[in-house]
This record gives structure tokens, sequence and C-alpha cells, in this order.
């Protein structure tokens, strides 16, 4: 049977219409989480309330009192909130800088404790002050401290602030002194003195008139005269030919007249008339000096008188005389000429001589000459000419020796020996001869394999500074430099060596200092990068690693492996390396050593080496001028004044620090490089000769 539901039929399917698409405008709501400018606002505030929260639990009340109060501080290393002379700050190392008008600079490294309330004194140095000193009359001697200054009108500059001595002295006037305050802050003081004389006059007439007045040995005129006599007394002379004469030692008061009654000159019994050739000869009279030749001298009569003349370069000539009264004598008087001999020795032989201006021969002879001084000079093209002063003597030959250097040689003979920066650091001279070795031998303990052996000869003199660049050195170049500090000891003093410096700061560093002392700077710049090197130049520079090398290890025996010698570890204190008092900064230290110092020591701390160099294996290592590279030469024809790869990544460091503690970096053969600033290296600078 048929279910009746399945045979009804089935209805047809109505079609399904399309529709049109639609887009949705305007916004589309969404749900779910949404960021507000106001919760982002109210987030950032509760997140700076927490680091505010933080601070003010975490930071220290620090109280900087600075003198003069009215200074300027500026404080480096983190941040500070200030109130008056109340300071919040972190526990921790900080730089502090004070300025103030008329005072020096004051930079003070400083660590804050965890104690809730701390006290920071400083006291600012004055600058020194200047003294401008004008008397009357201009021209008298200025003494300050005990130290010749100079002569009026001038100017003493940077005077330290306090008290100072000051002597004013001028021929025939009374000497002053006085204690002067110097203000200092840079501030020019003026002062004037007027000199008391210290004279008085005399009136002089003389019956005859017209005679000569001498004062001491001074002829001053002819009488009548009044003359200037100085208060202490001297000694009065009147003279006049056919007279005798008339001598008195005269004392007056300061500014007072002493009038002496008329003088009756008495007629000499006898009269001499003196000449001489040549002329100008001095004479004296029974031992008193009477004048010079030509001269008419009355004497008394019936009486020896011993007459003398001397004239340099001439035999003295002695006369004895005694006249009748009314007698008068003529005397013509013929020096002898003072004659010696200099025998001129020369090397080379042939050399010509030149005495006082005049070609006289060439070397090997001997001269006669007049007893006074002779310039001999020695001359040959090619060589540099030298010259003595000699004056002969009677009866005595001298022999003179001069033995010419090339002008190359006489040029290094003038070389001084040791030379002065503009910011005082000293440079010695050297001229190392030969070759040695650089690097070291694969069986040596330490060696790394960027110690390659190679033989080197330096033929370029030069010049080397004794000791690492400072921090007051860098900082006249650099003022707001900091060398900041190492686990909270300071790296900053004045008298450390400057580190925290890239290559390039320590080159550019050099070619400041070489325009201060006008010499063509060696590296060269381009908008503040060193593109260049100019090794014609001779302005300051860093030394090669060839240089360094040789200056640290050659010496007359066998090169020093480290800067104490040749042992392993080092004993006494020989330099600045990782020691005991270091252990809280640096992991490997030196257990027996202790140098006294826990990170840098000011520069020249410890004894120098065999050349007067100090620090060259321990304190700060060093930035050398040369690229980061390993040459070979062993064995072959030695480098001859190597400077190192023509380009590089890195800079070339050597040299021991006081980071350094085992026997690899303290070998003087040890080679380190990089660019980047580092707190334990430094530099020293170089100069080539020529």
């Amino acid at each position: 049977m048929t279910d009746p539901k399945q045979q009804q039929p089935l209805l047809p399917e109505e079609p399904i219409a399309p529709t049109d698409f639609t887009p949705v405008t305007g916004e589309v709501k969404r749900s779910g989480f949404s960021l507000s400018p106001l919760k982002v606002i109210v987030g950032f505030a509760l997140i700076a309330s927490l680091i505010v929260l933080w601070f003010l639990l975490s930071a220290r009340s620090v109280v900087i009192k600075v003198a003069p109060p009215v200074a300027q501080v500026t404080i480096e290393g983190g941040f500070t909130f200030e109130l008056a002379d109340h300071y919040l700050i972190r526990p921790g190392g900080y730089q502090l800088t004070a300025t103030a008008e008329g005072y020096i600079d004051l930079q003070q490294s400083f660590v804050v404790s965890k104690d809730d309330h701390q006290l920071l004194p400083l006291v600012m140095e004055k600058k020194p002050g200047h003294l401008q000193l004008t008397t009357n009359p201009e021209g008298a001697e200025v003494v300050i401290d005990g130290e010749l200054a100079g002569t009026s009108p001038t100017t003493l500059s940077s005077l330290s602030p306090g008290e100072h001595h000051l002597v004013i002295r001028a021929p025939r006037y009374a000497p002053q002194t006085r204690t002067i305050e110097i203000e200092g802050l840079d501030h020019t003081q003026a002062l004037h003195l007027d000199l008391k004389p210290a004279w008085g006059y005399v009136q002089l007439t003389t019956s005859p008139s017209g005679a000569n007045i001498l004062v001491g040995d001074e002829t001053r005129g002819k009488t009548p005269l009044t003359v200037e006599v100085l208060s202490d007394g001297e000694t009065v002379s009147i003279t006049l030919p056919g007279y005798k004469p008339w001598r008195k030692t005269l004392v007056v008061s300061t500014g007072d007249t002493l009038t002496i009654p008329d003088i009756t000159l008495v007629p000499a019994d006898g009269i001499v008339e003196l000449s001489s050739s040549p002329s100008g000869a001095t004479v004296t009279v029974n031992g008193e000096y009477q004048g010079t030749t030509p001269i008419t001298l009355g004497v008394d009569a019936n009486a020896k008188h011993d007459i003398s003349l001397f004239l340099n370069g001439y035999l003295t000539h002695k006369h004895s005389l005694s006249l009748t009264p009314g007698k008068t004598e003529v005397l013509a008087i013929s020096l002898a000429a003072n004659k010696g001999e200099i025998k001129v020795l020369a090397s080379p032989a042939d050399a010509s001589v030149w005495i006082d201006g005049r070609l006289r021969g060439t070397a090997g002879q001997t001269f006669t000459l007049p007893s006074r001084p002779h310039r001999i000079e020695i001359k040959k093209p090619g060589y540099a000419s030298q010259s003595r002063l000699v004056t002969p003597q009677p009866k005595l030959e001298q022999v003179v020796r001069i033995k010419l250097l090339t002008e190359r040689e006489a040029r290094w003979a003038s070389t001084p020996e040791e030379i002065t920066t503009p910011d005082n650091q000293t440079l010695k001279l050297f001229k190392p001869e030969g070759t040695f070795t650089m690097g070291a031998s694969r069986r040596e303990s330490g060696r790394r394999a960027n110690e390659v052996l190679r033989d080197v000869q330096i033929t370029r003199p030069f010049y080397l500074a004794t000791k690492e660049v400072t921090n007051s050195q860098f900082k006249q170049y650099q003022r707001q430099h900091s060398s900041r500090h190492a686990g909270g000891v300071t790296l900053d003093r004045p008298d450390q060596p400057v580190v925290n410096i890239s290559w390039e700061q320590a080159a550019r560093y050099c070619n400041w200092l070489s325009n201060k002392a006008k010499l063509t700077p060696v590296y060269t710049e381009d908008q503040g990068k060193i593109t260049g090197v100019n090794t014609k130049a001779k302005g300051y520079r860093l030394p090669t690693e060839a240089e360094w090398a040789w200056a640290a290890r050659a010496t007359t025996g066998k090169e020093k492996k480290h800067i104490w010698g040749q042992n392993f570890p080092p004993g006494g204190k020989n330099g600045n390396f990782a020691d005991v008092s270091a252990a809280k900064i640096v992991g490997h230290v030196l257990v027996s050593y202790n140098d006294g110092h826990t990170t840098s020591a000011p520069v020249g701390s410890f004894p120098p080496n065999e050349k007067g160099l100090y620090d060259l294996g321990g304190n700060v290592a060093e930035w050398v001028n040369d690229y980061y590279g390993i040459e070979f030469s062993l064995g072959m024809k030695a480098d001859k004044d190597p400077t190192g790869p023509e380009k590089g990544e890195f800079h070339l460091i050597r040299g021991a620090s006081w980071r350094h503690s085992n026997i690899t970096e303290l070998r003087l053969s040890f080679r380190d490089y990089g660019n980047d600033p580092r707190d334990d290296v430094g530099f020293r600078i170089a100069r080539y000769v020529e």
C-alpha cells in the first residue's frame, strides 16, 4: 500500500532574484578595547609619577657650598634636582664644574654615598692679577718678591692674589720698598711712585775760573758750576793746566745745596805736557787717575812723580820725573805694541784663517798679534764656520784648535736636546743608530700571534715626550673633556693621564698643539675628520709604532721584555699595573704587587727607563700613529722608518695599563688595537726634527 504523503506532487521552486551590492559608508563601530588620548595622558602621568617617586626614594640630599657663592655649578654623570645649594642626587660618581668670573674653572669629581645628608665644600682659586707700574723718573728697576721684573713703566702680569714685596730702585735715587696687596680676579691695578732724589748740589767757583770739574771719574764741566753729588758722598776733583789739582770728598744732604767758598788754585811748581802715540792712553800720577792723553799736568817741584800710561793692546809705559820750580817738560810717548803669538790649527787642515775680518792665509800658521782681543774665524766651503775671541799674551804662544763640522753636523750640534711645548710638555731628542728587533719569539711566554719578529731601522731623528699627556694639558685644547671615573675612583685629576679619548681626538690635539707652536700640522683634516698624514711636516704627532717600541725596549744590551726587566712578576714599585688595590674594579690582579694607585697614577710617579721616559709599560696604554696590521721582514732587509699600513680599520695601541696584570699584557711587545675611547688608553706626543 502506498503512503499518501509520498504521492503528493512536488511544488516547483521559486527562482532567487539577485540584488545589487551597496558598500557600507561611515564609521564602523567596533566592539572591544579602545585607547583614548585621555587614557594615554593618564598613563604617561602615572609612569612619570612612579619615576619621580623612585628618584625621590633613592636620591640623597647633597649640600654643595662653593666659594664664591655666585659660582655657576653644573653636574654631569646623572640626573640631579637643584634647590638653592641643595641637590637631590642618586648614589654614584659625578663630575662637577664650577665657573665664576675672575676665578679659575673648578672641575671636581665626587662620589655620592648612601648617607641621607652630605656636604661638599668647594673653594675656587682666584685668577692671577696684574699691576701696572709707573715711576718718576722712568727706567727704574722693578724687583718683585726678590726677582728682577724689568724697568718702569711696566705691567707685572699673572701675580698671585695676596701680598707681594716690591722694590723700586734707580741710580742717584733713594730706593722705595712697598708691600702691595694683589686683588687677583684677572683685575689690573695701577701704582705710581715718585722716587726721591738721593743727591744734593754743590756750588763751585775757582780763581782762576775755567777749571775742569770731575765727580768721581766723570767730567761735569768747568767752573763756576753747580754739580750734583750723591748724598752718601763723592770725590770732587778740580784741575787746571799749570795749577795743582784740588780734590775733596764732599757730603751733602738730599735736596740741599752746599756752597764751597771760592777755591784759589795754587800754581804748580812744574808742568808736564804729556802726549802719546796712539793717543787716548789712561794717565795716572803716583797712582791717581788724571785723564787721558793728550793732557797738561801740574806737579809739585823737587818731588819724584811716577807717571803711567795704559792702553789696551800696548805695553804699560812708566816714566818718573822731578821738576824744578817753574820748569815745563814736554813728554811725547810712543807706546810699544804688546804682542803675542797665536798658532791656529784646524780640521780640515786647509781651512782659511780670518783675523778681525781679514783673510790671513790657511790654518797651520803662527800669527804675531797685538795683545788685545782678536776675532779668529775658520772657514771652508761646505762646512759651518767657527770663531774664537783670543787675546795674545807676550812671551807666550797660544794654540787655537778648531774642528769644523759639516753643515749637517753643525745643524745637529745646534739642535736642542730637549724642547718644551706651549702647554709645558718636555720632549727629548733621540737619534737611534743601527737596527733593532720588534715583536717576540714564538718561544716567549705570553706571546701573541700578532707579535711577528721583524728588523727595523730608524734613521729620522725625533723628539718624544717624556710623559703621557695629562688631563690639565688636554683641557687646554678641549675644556669640557672629562676622563670620568672607574668604579667610583676618579680618572680626571689634573696630573693624571688623559683617557676616554679616541685616536682621532688625540690626533686633533696634536694638530691644535702644532698650530699653537706655529708648526705645520701632521694630520690633514676635513670637516673634523682625520683624512691623512703629512710625513714631511714637523708638527706634533703620535709616535710611530717603531719609535715607541725602540724607546720602550731598545737598550745597550738585550732588548727588554718588561719595563722592569726580564722576569715575571714585577718586584718593587716599577710601574702602575692591576694590583691588589684595583681588585674591586678589575677581575684579575697581581696579588703580590701594590703600586699604591687604584686606577691611573699621576704621570711620572714611577722611575723612568734608561732613556729618561716615564710610564711606557704601565699607567695607561698609548695610542700610536700606525694603523693596525701584521708585517714581516725578519731575515730580509730591515724596514727603514716604518709607519705601518697605509690604510686600516683600527689603530694600534701599545703598552700596558692600570687594568693589566698577566704576562701577555705586561710585555713591552704586547700589541692591541681599536679606535674608540677607553678608560685605560691615553697617549704621548712626538715630533720629527727634519
